[in-house]
């Protein structure tokens, strides 16, 4: 592990906060990685609110510094904090080397007008031309380090931008793997969170946005009565509908736990059996768009971690980490009768099912908060820039 002392970088991040959404908790992440890799943080959010509330909230050290900038335009929530973080970061340019943020308000006003030296980390493509002309401005400037992409689907999305191939480099997400201790006795677990103690448990977690496969899992969930299926998130609008039709069909073998607290979603991983990731060809985030093509899932490495048998479907961001018979079972999206026969086959087959959970799990530490922020560092040459 790299290690990166004397380096100071300000962290401008805007999500809406103690939330149920995947944003702020990679945000966190990212700023305790680096200052587990010696950089001294200070992190710019937008609100009012006892800063050790953050830190409990997340499950994250106290390990960096946080500035709060005050507010009340929530509808313009990124756009306001976008700017007054340029000011704040302005005003304040000796405490800090560069600035790593996902505010696309922020990275143009600071690269172009104020000289800030910036990395702009890309989770999702342009939201409209405006934006895309942004960063098209933004991308020619001597001040702009470089930009971060969560997948190479999300990388070839923005090679319409002509961004210089020296300034782009893929650094997909996360996990904090000390958080998934497999030595942990999973009877003792599931005494915990009050699951069955002798059953098989099949579980997905995340957001049960459209396109998650929610669908598919009551489907064979209805054909496995005697197998226990969980669904570890989701927020009681999402989850209401799918509760809903399991109750009508008198299924009791499918539990929706709703949000589940971060630190716990750890313990719900290495309670289970199997994991599974049914997506659909289109898979949805917040606001309904298709991310099939640029998403990076969070889920994603915290399965790898657990050292659990995973079934994903084979769409492209997927794919990226995954391999069919290796570290996974992948499956075609949108069948509910693939999925059922990778789960029996699962059950069958503990040789196989011990084989690519372990080799998951070795792969797991090329995916770690921290080796995401070397990536991006080397892969951008940012010390090398800084001088």
């Amino acid at each position: 592990m790299q290690n990166y002392k004397g380096l100071k970088v300000l962290y401008v991040g805007s999500p809406p906060l103690f939330g149920k959404g995947a944003s702020s908790i990679h945000m966190m992440k990212m700023c305790q990685a680096m200052s587990n890799l010696g950089i001294q943080v200070e992190l710019v959010l937008p609100g009012n609110f006892p800063k050790e509330s953050l830190f409990t909230y997340y499950d994250v050290t106290p390990s960096f510094d946080v500035k709060t900038i005050r507010f009340t335009y929530k509808f313009a929530r990124q756009i306001v904090h976008g700017i007054a973080s340029a000011f704040y970061a302005r005003s304040n340019r000796k405490k800090y080397d560069f600035v790593l943020t996902r505010n696309l308000m922020f990275a143009y006003i600071s690269t172009i007008y104020f000289g800030i030296p910036t990395i702009y980390d890309a989770h999702h493509p342009p939201i409209s031309k405006r934006a895309a002309n942004m960063i098209r401005d933004f991308s020619g400037s001597k001040h702009f380090l470089g930009m971060s992409f969560n997948s190479n689907g999300l990388k070839k999305i923005y090679a319409r931008s002509r961004i210089e191939p020296e300034k782009s480099v893929v650094a997909h997400n996360g996990v904090e793997v000390d958080k998934f201790d497999t030595s942990l006795d999973k009877n003792e677990l599931r005494e915990k969170l009050i699951l069955p103690r002798n059953s098989i448990i099949v579980t997905y977690s995340g957001n049960t946005y459209e396109g998650r496969g929610i669908e598919y899992l009551i489907d064979v969930a209805n054909n496995m009565r005697d197998i226990e299926f969980l669904v570890v998130g989701g927020t009681e609008d999402d989850n209401s509908i799918y509760k809903q039709f399991v109750r009508q069909i008198g299924m009791n073998n499918i539990k929706f736990t709703g949000y589940v607290e971060q630190k716990k979603v750890s313990q719900y991983l290495l309670a289970s059996d199997i994991l599974v990731m049914p997506y659909s060809k289109k898979v949805t985030i917040k606001g309904g768009k298709d991310a099939a093509k640029f998403t990076s899932p969070i889920k994603l490495f915290e399965y790898m971690a657990a050292e659990r048998p995973i079934i994903a479907t084979s769409i492209p961001p997927v794919m990226e980490i995954l391999r069919d018979g290796m570290t996974a079972v992948i499956i075609k999206p949108d069948s509910a009768r693939e999925l059922e026969k990778a789960i029996r086959a699962i059950i069958k087959d503990k040789n196989v099912s011990m084989f690519i959970a372990k080799n998951a799990r070795r792969q797991i530490v090329d995916y770690t908060w921290e080796k995401r922020v070397e990536k991006i560092i080397e892969g951008l040459n940012v010390v090398e820039k800084l001088g």
